[in-house]
């Protein structure tokens, strides 16, 4: 936690954490699950699984840049405005105007360049959210700060999903756009950051040497459980974007939309991702009290992850309509019970405290850098093998990441 002493209070800043993030994952969701792969259908329906995986991993690229400067950039900050506020700000007006940018694209070329501008400014500003944790949060009340951000995510996708399915393209742009800047504003004005000194290490932080940046980025995967957490992580979200990057084209050309409630692919998405986001919700809620109550944050992670395996088994199973609801209702169970305590245990394993955002944010990359790869695979999977491979990737993936987890030695 920062040195730097706070005139607001702990639980204000949690609670404030809430619609800022919320906000951020309705934007990355919305624009993910229904935006992006109508907007690429719509612009070459017989190539949109290859241009899908383009787009995705272009943005990934840019993703995993994104959270790294975030983080470090933020941790190099001081100021009257304190270390995250000046990155959240600009990120987030940058955000905003990429976001209604990419709504008017109408062309491939365009598209994939406003989409990965913006992944990199909407990724940068959650490097420096997310440090927020470490930085004002004390170990205490960790869990439940992670709590409120893994609620944010359900709350954030329901919201963003329904908005891009029941809205036109231009208007839900805008709306993910108004509610993102929001939430910087509600977290930024209501709690804000105390003056942030330069720190003893920084004095000549200006002089950026980047072997030296290099060299430390490195340096955090010296710790054992560190890179133990980082691995662990990068699976669980290869699990995660290698089946949901796809759900759009899995119910139109594996489910098939004839078999989709109304016959509407958009509306059978929402529904989908609805039921998950919602039961997420509820577990997340439970999980994070519970795991703050138990102190037992490495088996709620792991058992989590090994639960999620066994969900994404129904549709191999069972390829209908009422198996990915069963999917759904499950994966929200236990990846609402992961994200309640992921984060919590992520903070508990920085090497150096002098550089939790970097730390944080280098975590934060395993999250994104599965988006780099997981389209490319997922693409190559359905040429291959066909849509059913991707739950067996999925659920294999989950798995060893629940098994990965438990060589953590300094949490329990």
């Amino acid at each position: 936690m920062s040195d730097a002493p706070s005139t607001v209070s702990q639980r204000r800043v949690v609670a404030l954490l809430l619609p800022a993030a919320a906000a951020m994952t309705s934007l990355y969701q919305g624009i993910q699950q229904i935006l992006l792969p109508a907007q690429i259908e719509a612009i070459d329906a017989t190539a949109k699984i290859s241009n899908l995986g383009i787009a995705a991993t272009a943005s990934s690229v840019a993703a995993v840049i994104g959270l790294l400067a975030g983080g470090a950039i933020s941790d190099r900050t001081w100021g009257r405005w304190g270390r995250r506020t000046p990155s959240l700000v600009v990120a987030a007006i940058v955000s905003a105007v990429l976001a209604l940018a990419m709504g008017a694209s109408s062309a491939l070329g365009p598209l994939v360049f406003f989409y990965s501008a913006l992944w990199f400014s909407a990724n940068y500003y959650q490097g420096a959210l997310t440090a927020i944790l470490p930085d004002r949060i004390s170990v205490e009340r960790r869990g439940v700060g992670s709590a409120v951000l893994a609620l944010a995510i359900p709350i954030g996708v329901v919201i963003g999903v329904n908005v891009a399915a029941q809205t036109s393209r231009p208007v839900a742009y805008a709306v993910l756009a108004g509610l993102f800047l929001m939430g910087m504003a509600a977290l930024v004005l209501f709690a804000p950051e105390p003056a942030a000194p330069p720190r003893p290490r920084a004095a000549e932080r200006l002089k950026i040497d980047v072997v030296a940046g290099v060299l430390g980025f490195v340096a955090s995967f010296r710790s054992r459980d560190f890179a133990l957490a980082f691995v662990s992580r990068a699976l669980m979200f290869f699990s995660v974007f290698t089946v949901s990057g796809y759900t759009y084209y899995i119910l139109q050309d594996h489910i098939g939309v004839e078999a989709l409630p109304g016959r509407n692919l958009q509306h059978g998405v929402s529904t989908l991702v609805t039921i998950q986001m919602v039961l997420c919700l509820l577990s997340a809620a439970v999980g994070g009290w519970l795991a703050d109550r138990w102190r037992r944050p490495k088996l709620f992670v792991g058992a989590s992850a090994i639960g999620m395996a066994f969900a994404l088994a129904v549709p191999i199973i069972s390829p209908t309509w009422p198996a990915m609801i069963v999917l759904e209702v499950f994966l929200g169970l236990f990846f609402g019970a992961y994200l309640a305590v992921d984060l919590a245990l992520m903070s508990l394993v920085l090497p150096d405290r002098e550089s939790e955002g970097r730390d944080m944010a280098i975590l934060a990359v395993a999250t994104s850098a599965p988006q780099i790869l997981a389209p490319l695979i997922a693409a190559a999977m359905i040429g291959l093998f066909g849509y059913p491979f991707l739950f067996v990737f999925g659920a294999a993936t989950a798995l060893l990441s629940g098994i990965v987890v438990f060589f953590i030695k300094s949490v329990r």
